[in-house]
């Protein structure tokens, strides 16, 4: 399985019908292995993220991260439909995206199957390569990647989502929250608390409760009703010390 199992968004159903996708192409132009991959899900992050380059791109010297595979749905921020760009040649089809970098179906180029080969476009740089014969060989080659905490800017949502999900150890789960804890967006921020308020182990349950403090603390007016509903999840932990933490920010919202 290439995809990590869905926990983040529901799994829409496929939407095949015979439809255009861009300018010059529909549904029915999509490659096999990309639908075969969707009929378990339909659409995801990846397992494995690292792709070799043969030129640098904005992510490394010797290669680049695939975060997404966008589904064939309606539904933004994660539908194939949404995220194609007019301005790029017309042989294109977007179907991962990540700011300025993106992964296309490039049927410029196809082989003996008549897939289309693969191609990284790093906007940033004006660098397009070719990353792969076609979508099943970019799978195959995918290796085990991390996304650096940048020094000075925000991660993009595609690589803090990517992030948490393969994080796995509380440390690093602290270094994210951390790193996001300005974000404007406090409803998703307060869903991936949510998630680790429930893991299993303490060391991440009690990074979770300490990343909750500081938006109780400084940014207490732009955090959403349900903060008292995350809360509530602490004041049961197995924890006493959690606990404790849980019912000092209760009473700080009162």
């Amino acid at each position: 399985m290439y995809l990590i199992e869905r926990t983040i968004e529901k799994n829409f159903p496929i939407d095949d019908a015979p439809q255009p996708i861009t300018a010059r192409f529909t549904t029915a132009d999509l490659p096999k292995s990309y639908l075969d991959l969707i009929q378990h899900q339909n659409g995801g992050y990846l397992q494995n993220m690292r792709i070799a380059t043969e030129e640098p791109t904005s992510d490394g010297l010797d290669f680049a991260l695939l975060h997404y595979v966008l589904g064939l749905h309606h539904h933004t921020p994660y539908s194939l439909f949404q995220h194609q760009v007019p301005d790029l040649p017309d042989y294109f089809i977007i179907f991962s995206v990540n700011g300025n970098q993106l992964f296309a179906f490039d049927y410029s180029a196809l082989d003996e199957k008549g897939e289309p080969a693969i191609r990284h476009l790093d906007i940033e740089t004006d660098n397009w390569q070719t990353v792969a014969p076609n979508f099943t060989r970019l799978l195959e080659q995918l290796e085990a990647g991390l996304v650096e905490v940048p020094l000075e800017g925000k991660m993009t949502r595609w690589e803090a989502e990517h992030s948490f999900l393969l994080a796995e150890d509380a440390e690093r789960i602290a270094e994210l929250f951390l790193h996001l804890e300005a974000t404007e967006n406090k409803v998703w921020y307060l869903e991936w608390l949510n998630r680790f308020a429930r893991h299993p182990e303490e060391s991440v349950r009690q990074a979770a409760v300490e990343a909750l403090e500081t938006q109780v603390l400084f940014f207490r007016l732009c955090l959403p009703p349900d903060v008292r509903t995350l809360i509530q999840l602490f004041l049961v932990d197995e924890n006493a010390l959690i606990r404790e933490q849980a019912a000092a920010l209760m009473e700080e919202l009162d």
